[in-house]
């Protein structure tokens, strides 16, 4: 019976292997490089403000807290009493009115913009540069603009005078101020959307497009089932940005209305900002925020859902 030795490793194969530990170990130090600063700002810029909303919300958190650090836990006394408030009822219809009427003007609007700034057309090369002046304005300058347009002897009366048409003061109307507030709102993030929209429909196929022309599609078919779909990532990622900016409007309310007339234009965001800076209840400012992130977290849902249905009926 002969006996069988084994090979002596080679010395190549024995470099190899600590070379690809070593290639490993590295990418594993690369990867969490990487990870740690995004942990760390997700932590520090999410997580601790939310866990210090929570406690706020459920404590008496006012000025003297700063001094004495001490907080008493009131449980759920600070929800009773924005709840019990008559102007809390208001905001959150308000809040969701702006939201909803906002974002889905914006879609339209820009939508139809986008579309326009595909063509050919006189000034179709400065056009798209020139709409992205109102976006890169601070909301206070914004407000400021059409809070003058909008006044009783405004630019908007005195055109409407001139056409014979009746006037009003505009942002002084419990009936009309809601309205101006989603205007100005829109007018503010319009060119944003514009131009996203526009840069994603470039991106659209042409022969896909030219391929449905031939095949017998009108521009509306073409449009729902090609372009669309196509910009449908886009779409939703504008979407979701523009809800969480309208659920918490407040400085563009503050610089028009300061929440009134009679509460007509107030929002969560505006009265959650009173309660901390103007009253120093910073419980209930925390509460007010809670019941922000509770409906965000609802319109959250919903799109996820939307979206899920969404992709099963394409499969």
């Amino acid at each position: 019976m002969t006996a069988v030795t084994a090979a002596p490793k080679r010395p190549e194969t024995a470099v190899s292997g600590r070379f690809g530990l070593t290639l490993v170990r590295r990418r594993k130090v690369e990867l969490w490089a990487f990870l740690v600063p995004a942990i760390l700002f997700f932590a520090v810029f999410f997580l601790f403000p939310l866990g210090y909303g929570v406690f706020m919300s459920t404590t008496d958190f006012t000025t003297g807290t700063f001094i004495t650090g001490e907080a008493p836990f009131v449980g759920l006394q600070n929800f009773a009493d924005i709840f019990r408030a008559d102007a809390t009822g208001i905001a959150i219809v308000n809040t969701l009115t702006i939201t909803v009427v906002a974002v889905t003007a914006e879609l339209v609007l820009g939508f139809g913009l986008a579309l326009l700034f595909t063509r050919r057309f006189p000034g179709s090369r400065w056009l798209p540069a020139l709409i992205l002046i109102p976006w890169l304005l601070p909301a206070v300058v914004v407000a400021t603009i059409w809070k003058s347009l909008l006044a009783g002897d405004g630019a908007v009366n005195d055109i409407l005078r001139t056409l014979g048409l009746p006037t009003n003061a505009w942002l002084a109307d419990p009936a009309t101020a809601l309205a101006c507030v989603i205007v100005v709102a829109v007018w503010a993030s319009l060119p944003y959307w514009s131009t996203i929209l526009a840069a994603a429909l470039k991106q659209v196929p042409e022969e896909h497009l030219e391929a449905a022309a031939l095949d017998g599609a009108g521009a509306g078919k073409r449009l729902w089932h090609i372009v669309i779909p196509s910009i449908w990532p886009v779409i939703s990622v504008l979407v979701v940005m523009s809800v969480v900016f309208n659920l918490l409007i407040v400085d563009l309310v503050l610089a028009l209305t300061q929440g009134g007339p009679a509460n007509s234009t107030m929002t969560l965001g505006v009265l959650s900002y009173r309660a901390a800076f103007s009253t120093f209840e910073f419980g209930q400012a925390g509460a007010y925020g809670m019941l922000l992130l509770i409906i965000s977290l609802g319109f959250a849902i919903v799109y996820t859902w939307l979206s899920a249905r969404r992709e099963r009926a394409e499969r």
